[in-house]
């Protein structure tokens, strides 16, 4: 047993070392004892703002994260990302305090491409409230607010807004029940 909570805390050691050596040259701002485990992608040519103890937990799949020029992703305190994250951040992104974000991740502010050509649709912002749960291979997409406290069901695409203390799944995501979400309550992981 206390080998494999050596092995353990061995590396979270070496991923809170990771976070320090490459979070403050990578971001605009980084907050402490923030990790990175695995292989993470970070290209940032705008404003990177990273909380506290934020967590890339990057393995077994890569993460990729991008801020494009001009553009500003805010990652509130305690937020967890798992492994196969992938953001494009053109315009702004903005992840609450306690979210935690579960593997294949994807959050795009901006459709990149127009569909055909009248399509002049530009970068729209995404805001995610504080203390949500986002499943497995949910996609976020642009000019959608997520209510603090809700959970996106795995494999949803949220298409518009969703609100708070909500269970929402599908594709389009939609609200499936009301959930019970205390103000102090903050969901927690592992």
């Amino acid at each position: 047993m206390s080998v494999s909570r050596a092995a353990f805390s061995f590396e979270k050691a070496i991923a809170v070392l990771k976070g320090a050596a490459v979070l403050p040259f990578k971001a605009s701002s980084a907050g402490r004892l923030s990790r990175i485990a695995g292989k993470l992608l970070l290209k940032n040519k705008g404003e990177l703002i990273i909380g506290r103890n934020v967590s890339f937990h990057a393995k077994p799949f890569p993460s990729s994260v991008t801020v494009g020029k001009g553009a500003r992703l805010t990652i509130g305190d305690n937020v967890f990302f798992n492994y196969g994250l992938d953001i494009g951040c053109t315009s702004s992104i903005t992840i609450g305090r306690h979210s935690i974000i579960g593997p294949m991740v994807n959050m795009i502010d901006s459709n990149f491409h127009p569909v055909d050509a009248q399509d002049r649709s530009a970068a729209k912002p995404i805001v995610i409230g504080d203390n949500v749960w986002i499943g497995r291979g949910a996609i976020i997409l642009p000019g959608v607010h997520i209510g603090s406290g809700s959970v996106i069901a795995a494999g949803s695409v949220v298409t518009r807004d969703i609100p708070s203390a909500v269970l929402s799944g599908g594709a389009p995501a939609k609200t499936l029940k009301e959930i019970e979400v205390p103000q102090d309550w903050i969901r927690r992981y592992n």
